[in-house]
């Protein structure tokens, strides 16, 4: 029994012994009951609900370059009012600045006007006509009213009022509803409508959202990429002014102004009423909007104007 028992305790210690240093070592025998511990710490992956690549399905990709098709606009202004409408002074001079402004200084493949008498009801209705049936998924267009405008109480609705309606009629004016029917079915990337005229605000009708301003260049291919049908008007649904300052409304002088100051290669639809909005806002009684024109297929981006 002297025996057994010191032998017992050498067996046991030296079992003990050899897990100690096997688990030391990083070493086990092949029929150890200690289970197997890998020479290399190597750190466990966490799960993925996926294929396991971490950055797939990430915009991580290089931008694309941005496509950049024509350029269009159509410049309308008409002073030389009859019958149930006073001329005005300055519709035209501001839609003569406005084109020369855009044509120095912006990239515009097409400039189509429209002034006075050349203004019809018909002639405005055709020419958005043409838009629709020539300009291209990746083109802009760019188009500009500076006249008479009126808002039909009981109908709840706002006109442009063409150079042919000598008579206080809705029959004679184009419904701001049905600019948006044209702007709708003109298949550019970017559609930027400016309406100088009284209750031009009427065309925003309902909620809508855009992409929030960034300046840098990839917002620029980010808002570009995305369609849009933007309104940018001199005021609400309220009367705005035919003067201002040197020769021009005010909205038309501040927004000449911003187009002027810029000296970025882009600059957008954004940018340009956030130059004019203060100014017009504190120098008249009106407040100019900004808005997507509802139903139109905006999607949030923005029309840029590209310097030369």
């Amino acid at each position: 029994m002297r025996l057994i028992i010191p032998l017992v305790l050498v067996f046991v210690f030296s079992q003990i012994t050899t897990i100690v240093v096997a688990q030391n070592d990083k070493v086990v025998s092949g029929k150890s009951s200690v289970k197997h511990i890998k020479t290399t710490a190597e750190p466990e992956m966490p799960k993925m609900r996926g294929s396991g690549d971490p950055l797939k399905g990430l915009n991580v990709a290089k931008d694309e370059a941005m496509i950049i098709g024509n350029y269009y606009a159509l410049i309308i202004g008409v002073d030389n009012y009859t019958g149930a409408w006073t001329a005005l002074e300055n519709a035209v001079k501001d839609a003569k600045a406005v084109k020369e402004l855009l044509r120095a200084k912006y990239r515009f493949d097409k400039i189509k006007t429209l002034y006075n008498a050349e203004a019809t009801r018909e002639s405005i209705i055709n020419e958005m006509i043409w838009l629709v049936d020539n300009v291209k998924a990746e083109d802009n267009v760019f188009i500009y009213y500076s006249g008479h405008g009126e808002f039909h109480k009981s109908l709840n609705k706002g006109y442009w009022v063409p150079v042919d309606a000598t008579v206080a009629s809705v029959s004679k004016y184009i419904s701001n509803s049905d600019i948006q029917t044209y702007l709708a079915g003109i298949k550019s990337n970017h559609t930027l409508l400016v309406s100088d005229a009284c209750f031009s605000g009427d065309i925003f009708r309902g909620k809508t959202m855009s992409v929030p301003f960034e300046a840098s260049e990839r917002y620029y291919r980010k808002v570009h990429s995305l369609k849009s049908r933007q309104a940018l008007t001199s005021g609400g649904v309220e009367p705005v002014m035919d003067g201002g300052s040197d020769g021009h409304s005010v909205f038309a002088y501040y927004m000449l102004k911003s187009l002027r100051d810029n000296d970025a290669k882009y600059y957008d639809a954004s940018q340009l009423f956030d130059g004019l909005k203060i100014p017009v806002t504190n120098n008249s009684l009106q407040s100019p909007k900004f808005s997507p024109i509802k139903n139109a297929g905006d999607e949030g981006g923005q029309f840029v104007f590209i310097k030369k």
